[in-house]
């Protein structure tokens, strides 16, 4: 399932929500753009669920039947995802007569390549002031990494 929070990037084309009719739009119109196939449940104008989960703009959790997380990320990789899940469901169902599956957690880093023209484009939908604050927001973030 997919959880659609907020527009990341806010701007006179796609802005902020004021509404949670404009909201339900915003997230049909990121499906139909995206592809997005799966369910999508749209999260309240509060941002009720976003702060429950951490507040980053694409993170991806498994959670088991029991509520416990199995799997997070700070960024969505669909092959990750799935690669995860297959690890994760083999590991439950193959195992040696006589025992059990005794979960663990790991920590990892990945790499991700941005197509920084698709990124660029989707924002200038949104408008030019989205365009602008983002450009902005990279100068600021750039300024404090050299620092």
């Amino acid at each position: 399932m997919f959880i659609y929070t907020r527009e990341a990037h806010p701007g006179e084309n796609v802005g902020h929500h004021d509404s949670f009719e404009r909201k339900l739009a915003c997230a049909k119109l990121l499906a139909e753009e995206a592809g997005i196939g799966r369910d999508i449940l749209v999260d309240d104008l509060d941002g009720t669920v976003h702060r429950a989960y951490g507040l980053m703009p694409n993170m991806t959790w498994v959670i088991g039947r029991g509520g416990r997380v199995a799997y997070k990320a700070n960024w969505t990789s669909a092959a990750n995802v799935e690669a995860f899940l297959g690890r994760f469901l083999a590991g439950r169902a193959e195992h040696p007569p006589g025992t059990s599956p005794v979960m663990y957690e790991m920590q990892q880093a990945e790499f991700r390549y941005t197509d920084r023209q698709r990124f660029m484009q989707h924002l200038a939908r949104n408008g030019p002031r989205a365009v602008a604050e983002f450009e902005k927001a990279q100068h600021l973030w750039a300024g404090r990494a050299a620092t």
